[in-house]
């Protein structure tokens, strides 16, 4: 077998399905946070190994109200993801020291005057990988700014994933391995939505926030 494809499969499926899922979070509000978690499970194909269950959990604090007219702020978010024993013996078997990557999340945020698709990109910074035994990768992400143009209610659901992974030597260059794509599916059947926020009028706003 090839042992590059095999390698760098079974990796970027533990590391990056995770920090992609980190950036799902799109359309926050502008009040308080509520903390929000989600747990989601996807397909990935990779070379020669098939495809491969991936476990992702979200965790953010999301604004539960929006203001019509006023774009929200943008929030940064991060994921924890626990690498397989696995993977770090393929990445130690290559001499990787490091990984990091990228990775092109798919959401949607249905609002009352349109449903619409975002993509939130996020980053793993260079993470050490241990001589064996699992470890932790953390990824990071800012989600856009989005602006309202009618009161009710939106949910952001969380999407498919495309994913990317760079594992380099002490020395910073290459394994060998290259950069790994694989385009992941979501299992179905599952609860997508990350969060609701609730969109109210500009004067409403101003009304709620006298009471308080």
């Amino acid at each position: 077998m090839n042992r590059k494809r095999i390698v760098g499969g079974i990796v970027s499926g533990s590391v990056l399905a995770v920090s992609a899922a980190a950036g799902l979070l799109a359309g926050a509000g502008t009040s308080a946070a509520d903390p929000a978690t989600l747990t989601l499970t996807y397909t990935c194909p990779f070379p020669l190994i098939g495809n491969q269950p991936i476990s992702v959990v979200i965790n953010a604090d999301i604004p539960a109200t929006a203001t019509v007219g006023r774009p929200t702020p943008e929030f940064g978010i991060e994921a924890v993801a626990t690498v397989s024993s696995t993977a770090t013996a393929g990445l130690n078997l290559v001499g990787a020291k490091t990984v990091e990557g990228t990775a092109q999340a798919a959401a949607t945020v249905a609002a009352p005057e349109a449903t619409l698709p975002v993509t939130v990109p996020t980053t793993i910074p260079p993470t050490a990988i241990p001589a064996s035994g699992a470890f932790d990768v953390t990824a990071t992400g800012t989600t856009p700014s989005l602006t309202f143009t009618q009161p009710g209610e939106a949910t952001v659901s969380v999407g498919d994933l495309m994913l990317t992974l760079h594992p380099k030597k002490a020395d910073g260059s290459d394994t060998g391995l290259g950069t790994f794509d694989s385009q992941c599916t979501q299992d179905p059947g599952q609860d997508n939505v990350l969060a609701t926020v609730q969109i109210t009028e500009a004067a409403q706003a101003a009304t709620e926030q006298r009471i308080r």
